[in-house]
């Protein structure tokens, strides 16, 4: 049995990667609270960022956590995000959620149509009742294209995906990253964004991408796609920085990062809360309380209900795991290129 740490809290066995050693993963059956939801100012300053959103736990409506809160999503923060230094995000959105009574694939839909606008999505999120919740609406990032094959969530067999930043140096690296992928992870890059040849590399990590995968081989492939792309930055000069937000499902697992190279500012925001039941009662939104075990979990770019003290901010350069039974553990990420020696130039 790991060392105990406290507070139901253990360390895992440290893994090696190609790039060296993996930090050790902070697993907690019972979440400590160890941040507050205070904005950072910092991330404000930086690249302008889309907005998303995920939930699982016990059964909930789309529109409950879309349109109903204080600061929801599709109506506030896709007009006046908090924690951007532009607070539009008005180039198209999509949702994707999982009804394990058909399948276990990602149902989706997508628009580019600004969301606080489209009236399907309203209609839509009044009839979805899902376990398992992404949205994202998308600011694009300058000069790219604006169409339906490139807003997020992407999907692929089991898994849906989506990320909240930019890939500095992409077009640089991007047909060097192509070349790396097998087929099936190739032909699964249908668009022209950044994120999704992210979402590229980050199934060709994994075994089998089409088939069953677990929570474990999410976290391996992540590591995985992380360290490639620490490794096509130097082998392609690259020298600005990126912003790496990401978040992967398989219907029952969750894996969200929160991650820069650039180590003198911090990371686009994401916060999470998580409690025995997600509830809105008229326009009040709230996460109650459990008695020591997660029913439901929510993972956002900003916090949108009225109640900040639910929400803890995720630290810098780190991975939130939620696993299968909901519980939530956390590892950092850590790569060569944040040290490289052109970083800290003035």
């Amino acid at each position: 049995m790991p060392p105990d740490i406290g507070g139901n809290c253990y360390i895992r066995e440290l893994t090696c990667y190609a790039v060296g050693v993996i930090p050790p993963i902070l697993t907690c059956r019972h979440p400590v609270r160890t941040s507050t939801a205070a904005p950072e100012s910092a991330s404000r300053n930086e690249l302008d960022m889309c907005r998303f959103l995920a939930y699982i736990g016990k059964p909930v409506l789309a529109n409950d956590l879309l349109y109903r809160p204080t600061h929801s999503l599709i109506e506030r923060q896709s007009l006046a995000a908090q924690e951007m230094s532009i607070p539009i995000n008005g180039d198209g959105f999509g949702i994707s959620w999982y009804d394990f009574n058909l399948d276990d694939e990602p149902c989706q839909f997508r628009s580019v149509r600004p969301a606080w606008s489209d009236e399907n999505l309203r209609h839509l999120a009044k009839k979805v009742r899902t376990n398992m919740l992404f949205t994202h609406i998308r600011a694009a990032t300058p000069g790219s294209t604006v169409e339906e094959i490139n807003c997020h969530p992407f999907i692929y067999g089991k898994l849906t995906w989506m990320h909240n930043g930019m890939v500095q140096g992409f077009r640089t690296i991007r047909r060097a990253l192509l070349r790396e992928l097998r087929d099936e992870a190739y032909d699964a890059v249908s668009g022209s964004t950044d994120s999704e040849h992210l979402f590229g590399l980050f199934l060709n990590n994994l075994r089998d991408p089409g088939g069953p995968v677990s929570t474990q081989d999410m976290v391996d492939a992540m590591y995985g796609m992380f360290n490639d792309f620490n490794r096509l930055l130097f082998e392609h000069d690259v020298k600005e920085h990126s912003y790496l937000n990401l978040c992967v499902s398989n219907g029952r697992s969750v894996i969200a990062t929160r991650y820069t190279t650039n180590p003198r500012v911090q990371p686009a925001s994401l916060y999470y809360m998580f409690g025995r039941e997600y509830v809105c009662d008229n326009d009040r939104c709230t996460m109650l309380p459990d008695d020591g075990h997660s029913e439901a979990i929510v993972i956002s770019s900003e916090p949108f209900t009225g109640v900040k003290s639910d929400w803890i901010k995720v630290t810098r350069n780190s991975m939130l795991i939620v696993d299968e039974d909901l519980s939530i553990r956390f590892a950092d990420i850590e790569l060569p290129f944040e040290k490289a020696t052109f970083v800290y130039e003035e």
